[in-house]
Parts: C-alpha cells; sequence; structure tokens
C-alpha cells in the first residue's frame, strides 16, 4: 500500500484514526494525504425579518462572502494541522486537503480519482442524533469506495 487517504473531521474519533493512519502508513512507508470535507458555505448576510440585505452592492455581498470563506477555511485548517502532527512526529510529509461538500461522497470521489490504495477513517464522529439524522459518513464510506477501507475504533 503506497498511498493513504486519511479522512479526519476534528472528533476524538478522527484523531485516534489519525494516529493508527501514522503507524500503519510508517510501517509501510506510504505516502500520505490527510482530507477534510466540510459542508459549510459562506452565505449572503440577512437581516431580522429573513430579507436578502438587499440595501448592500454587489462588492460589499461578494466581500462578506469572501471573508466568510476565508474564516471557514481557517477553522477547517486548525482540525487537519492538528492531526497531522501525529504524521510530522514521524518526520513523514503529508499532503493536506480541504474540501467543501459532502464528507463521504468527497471523500470516495477523491481516492478513486487519485488511485489510492487505502481509506482510512474513524467509526464515528458526528453525535448520535445527527448519525441516525445524516447516516453514518464511514458506513457510507466503506459501501461506496472503490478501494479498501480501514475504519478505527
Amino acid at each position: 500500500m503506497k498511498k493513504i487517504l486519511v479522512a479526519v473531521d476534528g472528533s476524538e474519533s478522527a484523531k485516534k484514526a489519525a494516529q493508527k493512519a501514522a503507524d500503519f502508513a510508517e510501517d509501510l512507508d506510504s505516502k500520505v494525504t490527510m482530507i477534510h470535507v466540510y459542508t459549510e458555505r459562506a452565505q449572503i448576510p440577512v437581516n431580522q425579518f429573513n430579507e436578502v440585505s438587499s440595501y448592500l452592492s454587489a462588492e460589499t455581498l461578494e466581500e462578506i462572502m469572501q471573508e466568510q470563506e476565508k474564516t471557514i477555511r481557517a477553522k477547517r485548517e486548525k482540525i487537519i494541522n492538528k492531526d497531522a502532527k501525529f504524521f510530522e512526529e514521524k518526520g513523514m510529509e503529508v499532503e493536506k486537503l480541504l474540501v467543501q461538500g459532502d464528507p463521504a461522497d468527497k471523500v470516495c470521489e477523491y481516492a478513486n480519482e487519485n488511485g489510492f490504495d487505502l481509506i482510512v477513517v474513524a467509526d464515528r464522529g458526528h453525535g448520535k442524533v445527527e448519525r441516525f439524522l445524516l447516516g453514518s459518513i464511514s458506513d457510507k464510506i466503506v459501501r461506496h469506495a472503490k478501494t479498501s477501507v480501514m475504519v478505527v475504533k
């Protein structure tokens, strides 16, 4: 296994998965890419009546949305950088990728398009209610991935 994709989301379970993947990748001398998929999107500001703030110019709205996107990405970069430390402590280079969209879909697409030998995911990341409503991301990855998946508990 020369290429390993590690999906992280900032949860304690994902931290364990990153740790296990670092050990595994070190033993196999594998190239590692970490992926963090986020669902937030920049939004047009709304006033207290839920109407679009039409009094703002298009340029101002664009600036606000760009600033929101920067804030979202900065928050998400902290998550991926935190879990990358397990690889960096072992002297391993790790590619870090931030993607916006559906987490399971994006992980499977990226792994397939880039020829990964293994996807490493945590067994859970959401709370119980969210997992019931949204379905487990790791379960969806296991069902839809075209490559092997290691689920870390």
